[in-house]
Formats: structure tokens, C-alpha cells, sequence
């Protein structure tokens, strides 16, 4: 260990801080893991809480796991001790002592919110809320199934997931590697191991459920689940998810590509933000052809539209502009205060009036 108190970092030591979280996101998402041995794992982790081994149960997806809890606790055995807090208060314990250790302030570089975005109020809980949490899309998609059955039992379904610790491993490695920083090894082991290994873990006094990493992940550019006609996420024993730029799709829309969606689903679909993902997909040149959107103004090669059906929070305006020379169409919405095509074109176009510009072809 350096007894130098590093106050602030050099612009070599910055540069690297997204590398090391881009690095474990990396190895988080990576559906080829280089360590499978989960049993060694869960030992190392008990022993880090001070219990005894418990029964190991391994499952191919979260779904499954959550349903073996439930069979488990309708066979009178009790799952109410999960011990998750216990081992991520001596996770944050060891953070704490990277910022003791050094004398580097948060506003002393930007670049340290990739590693601990509030780094001198440290709180895991933070983590887990910045990050992809793939147990709370799984019950969410089943929550009517699933939650209450949890509630009901008193099953405390938290889990250590290589996703909420992308962190924390990417901050381990900076201050241990670049810091120079003291570090409990056998914590730093098991950070290492929880995202190499890449399962989920529910850990209970007794009993230990270990569900297998998912087999398929896909993203958009903004790493948010993604996939269109397909599922984005994919287990062993076939449990999928749907996704589209992070919003969970039911099965009906996902495993059509979205050139596929029909705008008569609109009208169905009581989920506001489902209805907003639908408008996106279909698109507003297909939503005023198959649903008939009613002219309301026209001026020159633009046409002010409204859609008559309650399919959004807010009624739908839209303004219709046909290039002269392509004949193609372009639509925008415009806000429902709009009472005629030439407002409309004015709103587009930050306010200047129609009359004051040619027609762009």
C-alpha cells in the first residue's frame, strides 16, 4: 500500500477511469463466461457473512429460481432471511475505505462519476439504481403472478446480480490498480467472481439459488435492451423477454418486427407507455392511413390531421408535409393547441411564419 494521499488525478489516470467501466460492463454482458464454477462462489460468499454452506439450487432463469422459492416455501420451509444486505454492507465497508485512504474530492474530476457517481456518500442502493436490473424486468412482466405469490410467502426475492455491480468491480479495480489503495483480497476475489461467473444469486440462510446467465442479451446504441422481431433477452430453458429501447414488450408485439405492429393495437392497448412504444414503431404515416385521421386544415403542401381515437395521454396532431419534387410524406406531431396548418408549420419551425420561407425541396 502507497502512503501517498492521492488529492487529485493525473489527466493518464482519467482517461483510464471508462476503461475500467467499460472493461467489467464488458465482461457483465458477456454471455461467454470464463469461470462456471458457482459453487465455490456461494461458499466464499457465506463465509463472508460468517454462515454455514447452504443447499445449492441451480436454476436456468430467474423465473425459474423465483418459482423453486415459491415451491419451496409451500413445502413449510422458511426463506425469510436473505442475506444480501448483509454482504453488500462489507462491499460498501470496503468502499468507504478507498475514499479514507485517498483525499480526491467528486468535483475534483468529472471523470469519477463513471466510477462512483457519489462517492463521498456512498450507498449501494445508488448502484442498483443506475444500473440494469434484470429481476425487477422479470417481475414486473409477471408481477400479477409472481409479486403477490413472494408477498404472500414472505419471500425477500433480492439477489446479487453481475449487473448492479458493474460499479462497484470497475472501482475496486481503479483504486486497487491505479490508487495503489489497501483492499481486503477475499472481497475483491468475490467482486471479480460475481461478475466472471455472471449468474444471478439469491442467497438465503440455508439456501442458495443460482440462476444460470442469460444466453442472449441484445442492446441498442444506448445499451438498452433491444430487439425487434426477436427476444432481447434469453434464458437456457427458453424464458424469454421482449424488448424494445428498454421498454418490456409483451410477447404479442416483441416477436414481430415493428414494421409488423398493427395501429388497431393502439386502440386496444390500455398501457400508456406500451401505446407511446406502438406510436413509435408504427409510425405516424401509418397510424393516419389505418386509422383515418381527419383533415382539419390544409395549406399549400401541408395539412394539419387529428387522430380522433384516445390512443395517447394527450390528443394527437399531426402535421402532414408532402415534398413537391419526391412526393414523399413527412409527419410531425404538433401540440393539440394547434388550430390550423399554418400554425402548425410556424410551431415547426421555431416560430417563423410560413410566409417568411419557400417550401425546402
Amino acid at each position: 500500500m502507497s502512503n501517498q494521499k492521492f488529492q487529485k488525478l493525473t489527466s493518464e489516470q482519467e482517461a483510464l477511469i471508462l476503461a475500467y467501466r467499460e472493461k467489467w460492463k464488458n465482461i457483465a454482458f458477456s454471455t461467454e463466461h470464463i469461470n462456471n464454477n458457482a459453487s465455490e462462489l456461494v461458499r466464499a460468499l457465506y463465509s463472508l457473512v460468517d454462515k454455514t454452506n447452504p443447499k445449492i439450487i441451480f436454476c436456468n432463469s430467474p423465473y425459474a429460481a423465483i418459482n423453486e422459492m415459491l415451491l419451496l416455501s409451500s413445502s413449510h420451509c422458511q426463506l425469510n432471511s436473505n442475506l444480501v444486505d448483509d454482504i453488500t454492507k462489507i462491499i460498501n465497508v470496503q468502499l468507504h475505505n478507498f475514499w479514507k485512504q485517498t483525499s480526491l474530492k467528486r468535483a475534483s474530476s468529472e471523470y469519477l462519476k463513471y466510477l462512483l457517481p457519489n462517492l463521498e456518500d456512498m450507498d449501494l442502493e445508488f448502484y442498483a439504481e443506475h444500473s440494469f436490473n434484470l429481476l425487477d424486468i422479470v417481475l414486473a412482466m409477471n408481477q400479477s403472478e409472481l409479486v403477490w405469490q413472494l408477498w404472500s410467502k414472505n419471500v425477500n426475492a433480492v439477489c446479487i446480480s453481475p449487473f448492479d455491480w458493474i460499479y462497484i468491480a470497475a472501482t475496486f479495480d481503479f483504486f486497487v490498480s491505479e490508487l495503489n489503495c489497501y483492499y481486503d483480497s477475499k472481497v475483491y476475489q468475490i467482486i471479480q467472481q460475481v461478475l466472471l461467473i455472471g449468474g444471478m444469486i439469491f442467497p438465503f440462510d440455508g439456501f442458495c439459488f443460482v440462476c444460470a446467465h442469460p444466453t442472449k442479451l441484445s442492446f441498442d446504441n444506448e445499451y438498452l435492451l433491444h430487439a425487434e422481431g426477436e427476444a432481447a433477452i434469453q434464458f437456457a430453458d427458453g424464458y424469454s423477454l421482449y424488448s424494445y429501447h428498454g421498454v418490456t414488450l409483451p410477447e404479442k408485439y416483441g416477436q414481430l418486427a415493428p414494421q409488423q405492429w398493427e395501429s388497431k393495437w393502439l386502440l386496444e392497448e390500455k398501457n400508456a407507455e406500451l401505446r407511446r412504444v406502438l406510436i413509435q414503431g408504427i409510425g405516424y404515416s401509418r397510424i393516419i392511413e389505418e386509422l383515418q385521421a381527419v383533415e382539419l386544415d390544409s395549406w399549400q403542401e401541408y395539412t394539419l390531421l387529428k387522430i380522433n381515437s384516445d390512443i395517447d395521454v394527450e390528443p394527437i396532431y399531426l402535421l402532414k408535409m408532402t415534398c413537391p419534387s419526391t412526393q414523399r410524406i413527412h409527419v410531425l406531431r404538433v401540440p393539440p393547441d394547434i388550430k390550423s396548418a399554418q400554425d402548425g408549420i410556424c410551431w415547426v419551425n421555431w416560430g417563423i411564419a410560413p410566409e417568411e420561407f419557400s417550401v425546402q425541396t
